[in-house]
């Protein structure tokens, strides 16, 4: 089982961990977030914590009076926007960058078809345009939609790299199967629990096996990845390696598993979610 972390992020630090809390840089920016597998000592002083420019406390954010409601963070050669979002998150998820880093290695510099389902506000669909490649971007969230659109265009990225659809993951899954479609790349990053734009509820541990099994007929012959993120969920690094095997078992390839990590600066290791991939 791996434990996987980004290699660069020069806007992203974890800069310390404890007590139900992070401590973070985006940016110049310094943040304090509730996490609640953190149930470990803080490791800096409290003065070092107190420099925080805003705060998730009790179900709200508490910022300074110059914070701004958006700004900028690099991450290798692309620009996301962050905002303080009502559930504690700020649009991108750090972690992600070990991903987009992988997806982008492995891909290699052919262009390739990519679908990127649950795609939230568009890290890994940006990462992959700007490289080169063709992203089909689902998600079932229409701001989500429009947050990762500004990412696209801050990035100045050519309006025909990406596809936007605001569509349930496993509806179109389906449909682009009765269609014959195919990608060379799959990235799936589903909630534990989900609605879609008609209303049907997502639930990970049920919905996840039908949804993998379509996806893999989509994969093209020559297909370069699969990747599947869980966050949230009682279900398992091993769980998803299992499915993601069965599911797989007549294309040749490695799969790899494990936690998606945040390495913090004195290199202490948090586990942000799970993950399974298969690679070729």
């Amino acid at each position: 089982m791996l434990l996987t972390h980004f290699k660069q992020f020069k806007d992203y630090e974890l800069l310390d961990t404890g007590e139900g809390f992070r401590l973070e840089r985006w940016g110049k920016y310094i943040l304090q977030r509730p996490d609640p597998q953190i149930i470990w000592p803080r490791h800096l002083a409290d003065k070092e914590w107190e420099k925080a420019d805003a705060k998730f406390v009790n179900g709200d954010w508490h910022a300074s009076k110059d914070f701004p409601k958006k700004w900028q963070v690099t991450w290798d050669d692309i620009k996301l926007s962050a905002q303080l979002s009502p559930f504690k998150h700020t649009g991108i998820f750090a972690e992600q960058a070990a991903n987009w880093e992988w997806t982008r290695t492995t891909a290699g510099k052919t262009k390739l078809k990519i679908l990127n389902l649950f795609a939230y506000t568009g890290g890994a669909t940006i990462a992959l345009a700007k490289a080169g490649h063709f992203v089909t971007h689902v998600d079932a969230s229409k701001p989500s939609i429009t947050w990762a659109k500004e990412n696209h265009t801050t990035n100045k990225l050519p309006q025909d790299s990406v596809r936007w659809l605001l569509d349930d993951a496993a509806k179109f899954v389906a449909r682009e199967l009765k269609r014959g479609q195919q990608y060379d790349g799959i990235i799936m990053d589903p909630p534990a629990f989900g609605h879609s734009p008609t209303g049907k509820t997502w639930k990970f541990n049920e919905d996840l096996p039908e949804l993998l099994n379509n996806a893999v007929q989509l994969l093209s012959p020559k297909a370069k990845f699969l990747l599947i993120n869980g966050y949230a969920t009682n279900s398992s690094a091993l769980a998803l390696n299992n499915i993601l095997e069965d599911a797989i078992k007549d294309r040749p390839g490695k799969i790899e598993f494990g936690e998606l990590c945040l390495e913090q600066k004195d290199k202490r290791l948090i586990s942000t979610g799970i993950f399974a991939r298969w690679s070729k």
